[in-house]
C-alpha cells in the first residue's frame, strides 16, 4: 500500500499516459471526465475530492497498470483491472 500524494507526485514526474476511472454503481467504473492522451494531475485531484474509489490505469510501453486509490484513508493498492472493473487486487513485486 502507498500514499496518494506520493502516488501523485511519480504521476507528475512520468511521462506515461494514465486514465481516470470513478466507481458508478454495482462494481462498475466510467472514466472521469475528456480523456486525452494525458489527463491531467489536477482533475485527478477532483476525482479524489468527489468519489470514494479511484482508479487510476497507468498505460507504459511495457504493459499496464492499475491502482485504486482510497481518498478517506490516503492509501493506493495496485489492482487486476479490465473492462471498467476491478477483477482482483495484485501483490506489489
Amino acid at each position: 500500500m502507498r500514499n496518494i500524494a506520493d502516488f501523485i507526485e511519480q504521476l507528475e514526474k512520468g511521462d506515461d499516459p494514465f486514465s481516470v476511472w470513478v466507481y458508478s454503481s454495482k462494481g462498475q467504473y466510467s472514466q472521469f471526465g475528456k480523456q486525452g492522451n494525458k489527463i491531467s494531475t489536477p482533475a485527478l485531484q477532483r476525482a479524489l475530492n468527489k468519489y470514494l474509489q479511484v482508479v487510476v490505469e497507468v498505460n507504459n510501453e511495457s504493459d499496464e497498470d492499475a491502482f485504486l486509490l482510497l481518498p478517506e484513508v490516503h492509501a493506493v493498492v495496485p489492482v487486476s483491472f479490465r473492462d471498467g472493473q476491478v477483477q482482483s487486487l495484485t501483490r506489489p513485486n
